[in-house]
């Protein structure tokens, strides 16, 4: 695919964007700290925003977290080689996963409320190194793929659309998320969601109604359709058609992403990060509703852009797109442009860069917890103070950064590996976590050895028959081979399946029968000095050498009565941590039961009652069918900017008043 726009125009969405919003998420962050309770230099700010977000900033950053430049880009990937049932399934690998969060995050507010990080919790439940370990390999392991694929996506892009050096995007574009980061911590990320998922979604309504409404090249749900079916059939769809569920490859996928999905919103410590600073209230909800707001993202960029690239292909004039541009997700970059010119070009480089820099700020916070709190913390300065904790945060930001671009920098230079490779990958290296890690939080018969045998021996067994298949199925071991649909297919199931088989098997055997009281009001921040493990708040009040801590907890506990981090009380310990003897677990549980229900009914319907008896008829879309699908794909469209754009500026209203008021009358609070 030849370049549309110059090299500078490249470096300037780079650079200049990246200076632009590394300025703005800098200005945000000082105002706040200084008009604000929130403080980005206390640890619990930092890494998890005080654990008390709104509704609407929550769900903000679940829908951003989820839409990577793989969302963008591999999406209507699937719809340009399968078919409309493609993006479909790519969207469901991301609703049912996010949605089922919706009840682990409510038990990680009910059994687990001061943890900042998963492995945290390995070592808090099971007094083990060897589990707090195996999660944090399973944590790194996910997060370094995830950032390594947001990074090849986006440097892809650029390079496809103005020609900028790979290899120089791979690096320029973390960097100058990391300014802002390591200033803002994760309210930062929260904030820089909410603006770039406004642009996103507006320019996908706009790419929608110029596929479907607009120019002589489509234009018409009926033109869309009478150009996909004169196109040569596609191999094991019914009858060759785009325009159908029943397909062989479709089916394939859906698994594959089903899989790859659960590994990454489990395995990744970005989404647990959302639950952690959401207020208890509201934390299942946000999940729920950001997973159904999310779901159109996908489905309307692939329906539209997807479909459009391989529907163009019947002219003469469209792009020749190869296998490595169309693996490297450039099929849509190429419709948006034969579509709408230079338009087109600047609105997905615009559209791919603030997806990468949004989705990717929320991996450096959350693998920087990871750093700072279960390597830093844990294992090489016990005795570390917040405040030391805070700041190895914010060095960890910058050599997360530094790391993502040098692995994706080998990815593609030494390996040839792309981002959809990757995505294929994603699911045999983390889908073995899923269990173990969700369990950790929700059943107290877990014990130790289900934990790690669950998380460690699921992986190394999928990677077996990830590579045994591959040899035994294509005769040769080599990267195309081990992307094969069918070998990742392989992979992807044994992973997630002898994951939980592992762990509930070998629980089963000696049920641990787990205290959840130990978790509770406790955090590694408030491990005790005499020792290395972690003390629940209530038991260190009779212990005459915690008699300072006791202290500190019993001011935060006065300190931390008023919700809001507006109010008028002040929190002065550099723990600032809210600890909360009353935790409401009657309002929790019913969280849990009626998310449940509701997540139960959402699977059924959006994997069963609507796929397949489209995929078990032998059916062709026709043109009314497809405009019908459109016509929904729209009304969804505006419903997910209401909720992620207008919501949460409504909500944070009286919050944005009294800061410009104090702002322009220079008082602090």
């Amino acid at each position: 695919m030849e370049p549309t726009l110059s090299k500078g125009a490249g470096y300037g969405v780079i650079i200049g964007l990246g200076i632009f919003f590394a300025i703005l998420m800098n200005l945000v962050t000082f105002i706040q700290n200084k008009f604000t309770k929130a403080n980005s230099n206390k640890v619990d700010e930092f890494t998890s925003a005080s654990r008390g977000l709104p509704f609407g900033l929550v769900l903000c950053g679940i829908l951003s977290s989820w839409t990577w430049s793989l969302t963008l880009l591999q999406a209507p990937t699937e719809s340009y080689n399968i078919g409309f049932s493609g993006g479909y399934w790519y969207a469901i690998g991301g609703l049912l996963q996010v949605s089922v969060f919706s009840l682990i995050s409510s038990k990680i507010k009910k059994n687990a409320n001061l943890i900042t990080t998963f492995p945290e919790m390995a070592y808090l439940r099971f007094k083990s190194t060897a589990a707090h370990l195996s999660f944090l390999w399973c944590g790194l392991v996910c997060n370094a793929i995830v950032s390594s694929c947001i990074l090849l996506g986006g440097a892809a892009v650029v390079n496809g659309i103005t020609g900028v050096n790979m290899y120089a995007a791979l690096f320029l574009i973390p960097f100058g998320v990391a300014v802002y980061v390591s200033f803002g911590g994760l309210r930062a990320t929260f904030i820089s969601d909410a603006t770039h998922t406004c642009v996103l979604i507006v320019f996908i309504i706009v790419f929608v109604f110029e596929v479907y409404t607009h120019g002589d090249k489509i234009g018409s749900p009926q033109k869309m359709w009478e150009l996909l079916e004169a196109l040569p059939p596609v191999e094991d769809n019914y009858q060759g058609s785009y325009l159908t569920f029943r397909s062989k490859q479709g089916a394939i996928f859906a698994v594959i992403s089903i899989v790859t999905g659960f590994g990454l919103v489990v395995n990744d410590q970005a989404y647990l990060s959302r639950a952690v600073a959401s207020d208890p209230k509201t934390t299942s909800s946000a999940y729920f509703f950001g997973a159904g707001a999310w779901f159109v993202i996908p489905f309307g960029i692939s329906a539209s852009l997807g479909l459009a690239a391989k529907a163009c292909s019947n002219y003469s004039d469209f792009p020749n797109l190869s296998a490595d541009d169309v693996s490297a997700g450039l099929a849509s970059v190429a419709s948006a442009t034969y579509l709408m010119g230079t338009t087109g070009s600047i609105m997905m480089l615009l559209m791919v860069f603030l997806s990468v820099t949004s989705s990717f700020s929320g991996e450096l916070i959350a693998t920087s917890t990871l750093l700072s709190y279960d390597i830093y913390k844990r294992y090489i300065r016990p005795d570390a103070s917040p405040k030391e904790v805070v700041k190895a945060a914010k060095i960890g930001v910058f050599i997360w950064a530094l790391f993502s671009a040098c692995l994706a920098t080998i990815f593609k230079g030494g390996a040839q590996i792309s981002m959809g490779w990757l995505f294929n990958f994603l699911g045999v290296s983390t889908a073995s976590g899923v269990f173990p890690i969700s369990l950790t939080f929700t059943w107290k018969g877990l014990n130790k050895w289900g934990a790690i045998g669950g998380s460690m021996g699921g992986m190394i067994l999928a990677l077996i028959v990830w590579l045994s298949t591959c040899k035994a199925y294509l005769g040769e071991i080599n990267v195309v081979n081990l992307s094969d649909q069918w070998v990742s297919f392989a992979g992807n199931v044994t992973a997630l399946i002898m994951g939980g088989v592992i762990s509930i098997v070998i629980s089963l055997i000696r049920p641990a029968n787990f205290d959840w009281n130990t978790t509770r009001n406790t955090s590694i921040l408030l491990r005790g000095q005499e020792n290395n493990s972690y003390r629940p708040h209530h038991v260190l009040n009779n212990n005459h050498e915690n008699n300072k801590m006791d202290e500190i907890l019993k001011e935060n506990e006065i300190q931390n009565n008023e919700k809001d981090i507006d109010s008028e009380s002040s929190i002065n310990t550099d723990l600032d941590l809210r600890i909360d003897e009353n935790i409401a677990h009657d309002s929790l549980d019913k969280q849990f039961k009626k998310y449940a229900m509701l997540v139960a009914i959402i699977a059924v319907i959006a994997t069963f009652i609507i796929p397949v008896p489209l995929a078990a008829t032998p059916y062709i879309f026709s043109p009314k069918f497809l405009t019908a699908w459109i016509s929904v794909i729209v009304v969804w469209l505006f419903y997910t900017f209401s909720l992620t754009i207008l919501l949460p500026i409504y909500e944070s209203r009286k919050s944005i008043w009294r800061i410009m008021k104090k702002i322009f009358e220079n008082r602090n609070i």
